[in-house]
């Protein structure tokens, strides 16, 4: 909870065009009211954010943090602890997925002490100071470590109290690691490689540093890690010593390197500023008026931690951009600009949208330097840390590019983009880290079924979305079939919603429920559901509101659907976890029923009120929520109710302070909710301001009585990208009780669904007839049959080059498009050039469509071709291949009569 704090003694301040109100002093710079503890107080049981204090630059290439537990890969600074056992180099984007090229060191005095918990200094809060550009401590010992970042490299000063003073050198067990000394330069060099297991292909990274004063002596610990070791100092004269150290993944050489264009002769106090500087220059993008001293933390280390993320991986090597690509065996090196740690599931949502608005040309930077993985080792990350990691659920690039290019967004190379959504899309993978799950049944079920995938329903309304993201791009780039397809398989979310228990659900492949309606339970997590249960993904269809609202009987069964999200039992079943997970704790502490804000399926949920025409509702929900899960985190180590997942949690805060949500990834608009502060001034890269204005509004006045854009009138209940990327005046009205504006029959957010109905998507017509073929490899399976059995492993193959093949439908039906795929191996017998014939007597042929020089670009590969005259009917469908790619044999795995 924000802390208000009862402000005696104080006074206000101007700073910038920025109004502070603070306790006796105030922070000359936004960059002081960051707090990098914040979240600190979190173990694998419990989450109040799980962060470490991450020091480093916007977006840079290492962090740099102290350890209270050097054994430690994943949670390795626990706010509770009373002793640092050592400083590291960290590149951890979650404690859920781990550290990797660290190196560690840590100050002594006197003697050395190599045992972690032996060595550990205890130290108090009050001597710590943990900025973005900036950490400190002095340990009860009076030992002070001051660490001062750049890009590649850092400064760090050590102030000692005694006349013989050693810096230990350490990493974690098990690694290939080495160290040298150069004691006539007083340098040291070194390497930490990864092992090969759950992050692969990590590159080595390679360690050069340098002292401000010449080491009396070295030595490497016998008996212990091959990095383990130490050098001594002098400091009986002068009790300081300067460590400049820079990191590479490409050389020690490049580490020199880097460590001289980025730090050089600079002092300790020239980089500290530089960093300062660098930080407030994002940080200041973002100003506001009316707001208390831990709101001020609040926002602004909400802000520091969406811009911590995601981390360069390139380095200047002569005046070019390289890097070592973690997405190719070797790690091979590579010209441009990369960047890795994110996870896609997470920040698709808030993180990447914000990047939209407020950084765009970095957006489209980072867009690119994701992009590089796809064009080094063929797949987009689902999670990337640094390469392709096999976890959460959904691609999930695919919106974000879509999203991206209909704001307006350059800077990345969209046809390349464009292919690594299909890929994800239309594409079988057999490496679970890479792709969609189940990609060989699901296209052709139209649903992720249980049976053979778990957490099946997360994973299918996560492909619907993106479906629908890839549909936006194929539009906006003319690509007219693709776009008629993914629109249509977006609006799949049908086929796995269960009227008769009102959720989605998980749904085998024989097209039966995973339990029968008396067995389901709706607050029974996992199995079908990733980190939830079925409440928590009964609006799980953003880009669908009206269509979701019809599957609950019209917009006022959605709203009240949503009501029933916070008035319901805030109980759980531990389900397919068959334990207590933090989520569910964490969730259940909320107390509002089964919204979980702690976890990020439910994080659009209040904006789908929008649809519903109750934005009220809206307006309440985000102020409450903003209110009571999000505080300062000073003292005491919290600051989120959950994982602050590589800002996304930071984000969905900032966007509901600035009173509007991108509630439909994929489109470029907001849903609008309510202000949180009387007024926001958000300086745009293009020199534009948007600014927020909401004097009345407070912890009474929480609904939108009104709403003028630029002093006109808007009663709508979203706003156009567009509306504020150009600057904008929002002038809230607030007060005390809900009003009707926005909840009129028109104002409510576009969806592809209109009208009063569910959605029905175009099915598969070919099932149950009957199947023939100009010939097929009957000796090998290979049969026409197989081309029509929902499953894209297996494939009908004939004997010559060319070929047909011909469904007899049951009954007569029109087919507006169909789907081919190509088969697992050989691209050289996939169709060329072929055309598709109706019939309804078997007969005299009705041309449809035809195709010239096609090809697919990979195995498994599902492409869809719209039809002429997809109105009439018939009985009889042939595919007439005429030419495959060279070979002497035809192969198709599946074919799809969608009508």
């Amino acid at each position: 909870m924000i802390r208000k704090e009862a402000l005696s003694h104080c006074y206000e301040l101007s700073i910038g065009g920025v109004q502070f109100m603070s306790h006796k002093s105030a922070a000359t710079r936004v960059s002081e009211y960051v707090n990098t503890l914040r979240g600190s107080n979190s173990d694998s049981e419990y989450s109040k954010g799980n962060t470490f204090p991450a020091t480093g630059v916007p977006f840079g290439f290492n962090f740099w943090s102290p350890m209270t537990n050097a054994s430690e890969q994943r949670w390795i600074y626990q706010y509770s602890s009373r002793s640092i056992q050592a400083f590291t180099i960290s590149h951890m984007p979650s404690p859920w997925i781990g550290d990797r090229q660290t190196f560690q060191f840590m100050p002594m005095s006197d003697q050395v002490t190599v045992d972690r918990d032996a060595r550990g200094v205890s130290f108090d809060h009050a001597n710590e100071t943990a900025k973005a550009h900036v950490y400190s401590v002095k340990f009860d010992n009076g030992i002070q470590t001051e660490l001062a970042p750049t890009d590649h490299a850092a400064c760090v000063r050590f102030s000692f109290p005694s006349d013989r003073s050693y810096l230990l050198f350490d990493t974690f067990d098990n690694l290939d690691a080495s160290i040298a000394f150069d004691a006539e330069n007083g340098v040291v060099t070194g390497h930490v490689d990864y092992p090969d297991g759950f992050l692969s292909l990590v590159p080595r990274m390679y360690v050069y540093a340098e002292f401000s004063k010449p080491f009396v002596r070295s030595s490497q610990v016998e008996g212990y890690r091959d990095l383990t070791s130490w050098i001594e100092f002098d400091t009986h004269q002068d009790r300081q010593v300067i460590m400049k150290i820079a990191t590479s993944f490409i050389s020690a050489e490049q580490a020199k390197a880097n460590l001289v264009e980025e730090i050089g002769s600079s002092t300790f106090e020239q980089v500290k500023l530089a960093g300062q500087d660098a930080w407030d220059a994002i940080l200041n993008k973002i100003e506001v008026e009316g707001a208390s001293e831990d709101q001020l933390i609040t926002l602004y280390s909400n802000l520091y931690r969406l811009y911590i993320y995601p981390n360069s991986a390139s380095e200047n090597v002569g005046g070019t951009q390289k890097y070592a690509t973690p997405y190719v065996k070797g790690n091979p090196i590579k010209e441009g600009q990369i960047y890795v740690n994110n996870g896609f599931w997470d920040t698709y949502r808030t993180t990447w949208p914000m990047y939209a608005l407020l950084t765009p040309d970095k957006a489209g930077e980072l867009a690119e330097g994701f992009l590089k993985g796809y064009k080094d080792g063929g797949w987009m990350a689902r999670w990337s840390a640094p390469g392709c990691v096999d976890c959460m659920v959904g691609t999930n690039s695919e919106i974000i590019f879509a999203d991206a290019y209909l704001k307006g967004i350059k800077g990345f190379d969209v046809e390349a983009a464009y292919d690594s959504m299909i890929r994800n899309a239309a594409t079988y993978s057999s490496d679970s880290a890479k792709g969609r799950k189940g990609m060989d049944r699901s296209v052709f079920l139209g649903y992720t079924p249980q049976d053979l995938v778990g957490e099946s329903t997360s994973w299918s309304l996560e492909s619907y979305l993106n479906d629908f993201g890839v549909a936006q791009l194929a539009s906006a780039l003319g690509k007219e079939d693709d776009a008629k397809y993914f629109y249509n398989r977006a609006l799949n979310y049908t086929q796995i919603f269960s009227p008769t228990v009102g959720f989605f659900r998980g749904k085998n492949e024989d097209g039966t429920w995973r339990t029968s309606d008396e067995e389901f339970s709706s607050i029974r997590w996992g199995f079908e559901y990733t980190e939830g249960n079925a409440w928590h993904y009964c609006v799980a269809v953003p880009h669908d509101g009206q269509g979701l609202a019809n599957l609950y009987g019209g917009r006022e069964g959605l709203s009240n659907k949503i009501d029933d999200v916070f008035n319901a039992p805030r109980d759980y079943e531990e389900g397919g976890y068959f334990r207590v997970i933090h989520e569910m704790v964490e969730a259940y502490d909320i107390d509002r029923g089964q919204y979980g804000h702690s976890n990020q399926p439910v994080h659009h949920t209040i904006y789908m009120y929008n649809y519903a025409g109750t934005p009220w509702k809206t307006q309440a929900r985000a102020r409450d929520i903003v209110t009571r899960l999000y505080d300062s985190g000073v003292g005491t180590g919290n600051g989120y109710q959950g994982d602050e997942d590589n800002g996304e949690m930071s984000a969905w805060y900032l966007f509901a302070a600035m009173g509007f949500y991108p509630v439909s990834v994929g489109r470029p608009e907001y849903a609008i909710g309510a202000p949180y502060f009387k007024k926001m001034t958000i300086h745009l890269e293009n020199g534009k301001d948007i600014v927020i204005n909401a004097p009345k509004v407070n912890d009474d006045n929480i609904y939108v009585q009104g709403l003028k854009i630029n002093g006109q009138d808007y009663s709508k209940n979203y706003l156009l990208h567009q509306d504020l990327a150009h600057g904008a005046v929002l002038e809230f009205d607030m007060g005390p009780s809900p009003s009707s504006w926005g909840s009129g029959e028109d104002d409510v957010p576009p969806s592809l669904t209109t009208g009063e109905l569910p959605p029905q998507p175009l099915q598969d017509l070919a099932n149950g007839g009957k199947v023939t073929a100009s010939g097929e490899n009957e000796a090998a399976g290979h049969t026409a049959a197989q081309a029509f059995v929902n499953n894209s492993s297996t494939k009908w193959q004939t004997l010559e080059p060319s070929g047909w093949i011909q469904y007899e439908l049951k009954e007569a039906g029109a087919v507006q498009m169909y789907t081919i795929t190509s088969a697992n191996d050989d691209q050289q017998q996939d169709p060329k050039s072929w055309e598709l014939l109706a019939s309804n007597d078997g007969t005299n042929w009705t041309l449809l469509d035809a195709r010239v020089d096609e090809a697919f670009t990979w195995r498994q590969h599902t492409r869809a071709f719209a039809v002429n005259q997809a109105e009439a009917s018939f009985t009889f469908y042939r595919l007439n291949v005429k030419q495959n790619h060279g070979a002497d044999s035809l192969q198709i795995a599946e074919i799809e009569l969608l009508g």
